[in-house]
């Protein structure tokens, strides 16, 4: 095993950065990937109360459990070193202390006290405890561990939490920044209650004073959630994005869900109905037939008129557009026409057994508009779009980003107040409301949900800048070495997929089941069908009526102007 020495003044140590070469040639060989620096400090109390908050907020060693011993040249006593709160607050740390009634010449005496933090031996609260004695001649007083695992078992203590609704993670009916929120089944609350109960320990969670998740301010800090953990004011938080700027400030569990972006909109909206008699065809296809069919009427007029027939021109055209529409003719029986009449039928066949296969589907299933799946397609759309005003990882993305797409997106983007009113907005007017996949989802489960369990908006297909979830601890904080362990354990057997799959199910039973009890309050009657088959209403068939209005219009324009022309040529009979 390599050993690695680094001796530096502690003013000098606590205002250095890392050095850019690696300070470990070999990384850690352990399975879960944690590796320990041990510190040792010869400093007096007051530096080791500078010390001991700030080096594990620092970035040297990153991702290591850290371990102090401590000695300050001069005897300690517990009351002395409890009467300091930055001493009692750390963590693994080991104080040395000369005893100053050691006797040389008595083989019982001991020369050194080895003072300890206990996180939670009183009660739950900290205190400084003598873990052991030692002297040159007779070694340790006993075998117990320096530096045990203390957060093993944390004797009642109780935790406080940060959070801010954002259901299904976190779900609380009442509460604030001062008053602890009253908790409802969520997937967070039931991670949590699995961590407090393995490590005997209780929580309160508490709202941000600012109601934001955080982002970063110009001089680095962050507000919110984020600036609690921060600034200590919170033992740990509830769901977070896991972002390469937060993790400069805190310390995050390992995700535990990988969470997306990804935007609603209203749902696409029915095409008027009486276009489903083209739709069948695109418009290329239509323009190819109507060229076919301008040309196959003089093509015939052409080749009957070679071979002597007596079809005039209108009369051609009339025939090849009565087999286009499937009427019998009769063709004449020259060599010529009856070899364009047999390519002719087989060419209507095809193109009207093509187009009733169609027409049938688009008569029954009415065409929708098309949806919008992409930002890209988003910024191409009259749609606005917007985000809650929380301060959270959304709206950093698009405030810093570099990448022209979000750029865009941050340009033209608003703010709505709440969930359900950004929601609403998005059922009622043009407007694309940004989010998270799975918070979106239980939106849509809890609020959106109609009487047949039809989501009544449009979750974009697309989706951009995945990043894990996970808790927020202090920097240096044991507590996410506890969580750790606990999250792995959860992921591997699947709890947490399952709890997530589990609530947004329930959440999408509980809204279908208001919308059908308000279904039947108001009486509305469900969409009726023949044994298995969708009976055709005057809606499905209005083109036809169209096109019919249509050629009854026409024909009587043409009546009128034969009438015209009748007359007009009577009268020059008569005259002459």
């Amino acid at each position: 095993m390599t050993q690695t020495f680094l001796l530096y003044d502690v003013e000098t140590f606590l205002k250095s950065s890392p050095p850019q070469v690696p300070l470990l040639r070999h990384p850690p060989t352990h399975s879960d990937g944690t590796y320990c620096v041990a510190y040792y400090i010869l400093a007096p109390v007051t530096f080791l109360a500078l010390a001991l908050p700030t080096i594990p907020k620092t970035n040297w060693f990153k991702g290591a459990t850290k371990y102090f011993v401590c000695y300050t040249g001069r005897s300690l006593s517990l009351r002395a070193l409890e009467e300091e709160p930055l001493l009692l607050a750390s963590s693994n740390t080991l104080y040395v202390s000369p005893n100053q009634h050691h006797d040389t010449k008595k083989p019982t005496s001991w020369a050194l006290h080895l003072l300890s933090n206990c996180p939670f031996c009183r009660r739950g609260e900290p205190e400084i405890i003598l873990r052991n004695r030692w002297s040159p001649g007779r070694g340790f007083q006993n075998h117990s561990d320096l530096f045990p695992d203390l957060y093993q078992d944390c004797n009642g203590h109780i935790f406080k939490a940060v959070a801010l609704d954002f259901p299904p993670f976190i779900q609380y009916s009442s509460g604030n920044s001062t008053h602890p929120l009253v908790m409802k089944d969520c997937l967070d609350k039931r991670i949590i209650d699995t961590i407090a109960e393995v490590h005997n320990f209780t929580y309160q969670v508490f709202e941000p004073a600012d109601g934001l998740f955080g982002y970063q301010l110009d001089n680095g800090s962050f507000t919110g959630v984020l600036g609690e953990i921060q600034s200590s004011k919170r033992d740990f938080s509830l769901d977070l994005s896991i972002t390469a700027e937060r993790g400069e400030v805190v310390d995050f569990t390992i995700g535990y869900h990988w969470e997306p972006l990804t935007f609603v909109t209203s749902k696409p909206q029915p095409l008027p109905q009486w276009l489903a008699l083209v739709r069948p065809f695109q418009a290329y296809m239509w323009l190819c037939l109507l060229l076919m069919l301008a040309a196959s009427g003089p093509t015939f007029w052409l080749l009957q008129w070679l071979s002597g027939g007596s079809y005039s021109l209108p009369n051609a055209i009339f025939l090849t557009f009565g087999s286009m529409i499937s009427q019998g003719q009769l063709w004449p029986r020259t060599s010529e026409v009856r070899v364009f009449s047999v390519f002719w039928l087989l060419f209507c066949l095809v193109v009207a057994v093509s187009y009733v296969g169609n027409l049938t589907a688009f008569l029954t299933v009415p065409a929708l508009s098309p949806t919008i799946d992409s930002l890209e397609d988003l910024l191409d759309s009259n749609f606005v779009w917007g985000i809650n005003n929380f301060g959270a990882a959304d709206y950093q993305l698009f405030k810093t980003s570099k990448v022209p797409l979000y750029q865009n997106i941050f340009r033209g983007l608003t703010f709505c107040p709440s969930l359900v009113e950004c929601m609403q907005r998005a059922l009622n007017e043009h407007f694309a409301f940004i989010s998270f996949k799975t918070y979106l989802r239980d939106a849509i489960a809890m609020h959106f949900i109609d009487k047949n369990g039809e989501t009544r908006v449009y979750l974009a297909k697309d989706s951009f800048f995945p990043a894990d979830t996970g808790y927020a601890v202090q920097k240096g904080s044991p507590i996410k070495r506890v969580f750790d362990g606990i999250l792995k354990r959860l992921l591997g057997g699947g709890f947490v997929a399952k709890w997530m799959s589990t609530l947004i199910d329930q959440h999408t039973l509980d809204t279908q089941s208001r919308a059908a009890a308000a279904a039947a309050v108001c009486g509305e009657a469900s969409t009726m069908l023949e044994g298995n088959h969708l009976s055709l209403t005057l809606y499905h068939l209005q083109g036809v009526f169209v096109v019919y209005a249509v050629g009854l219009l026409f024909s009587l324009v043409i009546f009128i102007c034969e009438l015209i022309l009748s007359g007009v040529s009577r009268s020059r009979w008569q005259t002459d």
